[in-house]
């Protein structure tokens, strides 16, 4: 990973794109809660807001269980929704029990993980994330680790980048064709992630 091949990298949402590009490109290590869950709005919500301030009470709070209830929610079956989150199991098929027990393990390794040098991934398709909430994100998320780093991908041009510097943040925009929703995602908007990613990762230069 060149640069970054001491950095542990934590996907925070918003969608399953980026765990799926880091396994392709063989960076992908552990699991994490928000790997594969998205809003129910996949394109015009966002579920990051919601997971920052999941992380906020996991690193303050020793009630795990109290956390995977409050995220899994009322959801009945697997691929289901939690109505009283909008969170979208999309990718979970098995049994619930197994479902609660797997995003346990995966906030335990979370919470565990925070004061490590992370590169934390936040990804948006059309969602435009305003300037105070992102300084939010950037406040909660660098308090763990000071050498950590807030990667934010967006397919949504967010112009405050070019006026406002922040320390240990990359912010990069890859256009998504939003008269194209979800089509886009396979033929031109993972794609640019991807090779964007192997770039900046040096993916390329340890063989992958």
């Amino acid at each position: 990973m060149g640069l970054y091949s001491d950095y542990n990298i934590i996907p925070v949402g918003d969608h399953c794109a980026i765990p799926i590009i880091l396994k392709e490109l063989n960076l992908r290590k552990k699991s994490y809660p928000f790997d594969w869950v998205t809003h129910t709005d996949q394109a015009y919500d966002t579920n990051i807001m919601y997971n920052i301030e999941l992380i906020k009470e996991l690193y303050s709070s020793d009630n795990i269980d109290d956390i995977v209830r409050k995220y899994i929610g009322n959801i009945h079956t697997n691929n289901e929704v939690n109505s009283m989150n909008n969170i979208w199991f999309a990718h979970d098929k098995e049994s619930i029990p197994e479902i609660v027990e797997k995003y346990k393990r995966r906030f335990i390794r979370l919470k565990e993980d925070l004061n490590k040098k992370n590169i934390f991934v936040l990804l948006t398709r059309i969602y435009y994330i305003e300037k105070d909430i992102f300084q939010q994100i950037v406040d909660e998320l660098l308090k763990y680790n000071s050498d950590s780093i807030i990667l934010f991908i967006s397919g949504t041009n967010h112009t405050y980048f070019e006026s406002t510097s922040y320390t240990n943040v990359i912010f990069k925009y890859i256009q998504y064709d939003s008269s194209n929703i979800y089509n886009y995602d396979y033929t031109g908007f993972r794609p640019n992630i991807k090779k964007f990613l192997s770039e900046l990762l040096d993916a390329g230069s340890s063989g992958i």
